[in-house]
């Protein structure tokens, strides 16, 4: 039987030392007592950690009710890693750590508009004593300004057995995407990751920003769905910016190099069941630990 965490901590000291971290974290010369940032580390982590239950019993929920609707449809969970909630605590300062909503996430992928909205539905209208309260957010027919699109739900864990109390009232965050609008969000990542931005929080480069509500906007046209915000709304004026902006930007030549360079990981090392690898990126030389990728 799996020996689940559970929250060890109030939720008063995880959000005072979720802000000390938070102050550390943002400009790495905020004064931290040594034993305050172990004891720290220590409670968020428990914090994190005490979600994975919850979780499960989300992504089981979620993966029955996709798969009612598309057998191939795709599954995925994770808890958030360390860094992500620092960097997260960092961009929201107001936001107390006790309240993030997405520590545990979960995410089906499926292939067209008609089946997310299905089976957002299911979470719309949920059956009595399944799940707690739960609040949407329709990235779809409200696109971001930033070009993401998708459906976001954020439900409270609700204990069917008196023993699992404890975990009442956690949040987990549903993510419900098409298979271009999870591609959409795959290569933000990547663009991100390898220029180093914050792209996901609306910062970064301005033209990389505009490339990607260009693209988000080109692929809401495919799926018959509302426009991002502040896009040309001719066809002809839309493409003709985007194609733009792509040749400007080198967006296929950076892509495919970037794809080169996560190619380039040890295959013999990854057969051998090595637990962690190590792929040293130097962007401003364009060179990787094995060689040059190209751009």
């Amino acid at each position: 039987m799996t020996d689940w965490v559970k929250r060890e901590f109030s939720k008063a000291d995880i959000d005072r030392y979720g802000e000390a971290l938070r102050d550390w974290w943002g400009t790495r010369e905020a004064e931290i007592d040594e034993d305050d940032f172990d004891k720290g580390m220590d409670v968020i982590q428990n914090w994190r950690s005490s979600h994975a239950l919850p979780l499960l019993t989300f992504r089981m929920a979620l993966t029955k009710r996709a798969r009612a609707i598309e057998q191939n449809a795709i599954i995925a969970q994770r808890l958030k890693r360390l860094t992500s909630v620092l960097a997260k605590l960092t961009r929201e300062p107001t936001m107390k750590l006790s309240q993030m909503q997405d520590l545990g996430g979960c995410r089906a992928i499926l292939s067209s508009i008609e089946s997310v909205k299905r089976l957002a539905s299911f979470y719309r209208n949920p059956i009595r004593g399944e799940q707690g309260q739960s609040k949407c957010y329709d990235y779809i027919e409200n696109p971001k300004p930033d070009g993401y699109r998708g459906i976001h739900i954020v439900g409270r864990y609700r204990a069917r057995i008196t023993n699992n109390d404890i975990w009442n009232g956690q949040r987990i965050e549903i993510q419900l995407r098409t298979k271009l609008q999870h591609a959409f969000a795959t290569a933000v990542e990547t663009v991100a990751t390898f220029t180093r931005s914050g792209l996901k929080s609306g910062k970064g480069d301005r033209k990389w920003r505009r490339f990607f509500s260009l693209m988000g906007s080109a692929i809401a046209i495919r799926e018959k769905t509302p426009l991002v915000p502040g896009i040309p709304p001719r066809i002809d004026d839309l493409v003709g910016e985007l194609r733009d902006t792509a040749r400007e930007l080198k967006v296929k030549q950076r892509l495919r190099g970037w794809t080169d360079a996560i190619r380039s990981l040890p295959r013999s090392d990854v057969k051998r069941g090595q637990p962690w690898l190590l792929l040293e990126l130097d962007v401003s030389r364009q060179m990787t630990g094995r060689g040059e990728f190209d751009f």
